[in-house]
């Protein structure tokens, strides 16, 4: 059976006319009307009355309805599940993220998204805002996950805030909880990541001609830390590195604090992709439990 003329039937009735469903579905009335002729011969039923007031139903195509509407709307899905095939591909998912984030926060997400939807292949390219911009507007990956960003064309999902860090030497003299202030640490040597956004403002509060400053050409926020635990400097960054901050370094807050926010970039379109659709749900879960379990 022609799933078409199926559709075409319940146009027809729906606009209550077989001259302005011709009209508007560009046929000739002649040929709309074999169409429909025709697709009752090959059911063996009238479907329509057809009365100088218009078209309708009869009471055997009003049993058939349903299942005409059904017949129509699963073919509809069908073509909508393999133009999403063509496009994405099959249980495939590309994300792109913050160095810190796919250590800690993405692998439980993917580990429960992957338990319950076995087969997905998902590949996961960690770098540099830099970098993850470039893979998400040449379509490299379906979001990326770091702090905001303007892409064009693209929508933004916040998903957590966070707090920036002075890390120091344990033998800093400040007391542990303690909030420290740009001007206590006015004479102090940076330590500076250029791929850092973070430390490009931080810098603005020093008199970097009267301190240190070590330059480093990483995204690894470890590094930073590294040179940290040798006394060469404090160095600024997310609260998130404090689950690898060893016992010889104190990370203390700011006063004032400074916030930043951390989410999900993508392209408008991507809201579309099906395993984006299902993976997201499984970032927001995480964030969730993890922010009750501060309350």
């Amino acid at each position: 059976m022609d799933t078409k003329k199926l559709s075409i039937l319940l146009e027809a009735v729906n606009i209550g006319s077989l001259k302005k469903a011709a009209e508007k579905l560009n046929y000739a009335q002649s040929g709309l009307i074999y169409l429909i002729n025709s697709l009752e011969e090959e059911l063996g039923v009238q479907i329509l009355n057809r009365t100088p007031k218009g078209i309708g139903f009869t009471l055997e195509g009003e049993t058939l309805e349903p299942l005409i509407r059904k017949i129509v709307d699963d073919e509809e899905e069908l073509k909508q599940k393999v133009a999403e095939l063509h496009e994405y591909g099959a249980r495939k998912l590309r994300i792109g993220s913050w160095p810190i984030y796919a250590c800690y926060y993405l692998p439980v997400a993917i580990r429960k998204f992957l338990g319950e939807n076995p087969g997905t292949d998902i590949n996961v390219r960690v770098g540099v805002m830099e970098e993850l911009i470039k893979n998400l507007e040449e379509d490299n990956v379906e979001f990326i996950i770091g702090p905001k960003t303007n892409v064009k064309n693209s929508i933004w999902i916040p998903l957590m805030e966070y707090e920036i860090y002075a890390a120091m030497p344990a033998s800093s003299p400040f007391p542990d909880g303690y909030s420290v202030s740009f001007e206590e640490l006015k004479d102090t040597p940076l330590i500076y990541s250029n791929y850092n956004n973070i430390s490009d403002e931080i810098a603005e509060q020093f008199s970097l001609e009267q301190v240190n400053k070590i330059e480093m050409s990483s995204s690894d926020g470890s590094a930073l830390l590294r040179m940290v635990e040798e006394g060469l400097g404090t160095a600024f960054l997310s609260e998130m590195y404090l689950r690898e901050c060893p016992d010889t370094i104190k990370m203390f807050p700011m006063n004032p604090p400074i916030i930043r926010e951390l989410g999900i970039t993508m392209k408008e379109k991507k809201k579309k992709h099906p395993m984006v659709k299902a993976f997201i749900p499984y970032i927001y879960d995480y964030h969730n439990k993890k922010d009750k379990s501060k309350e």
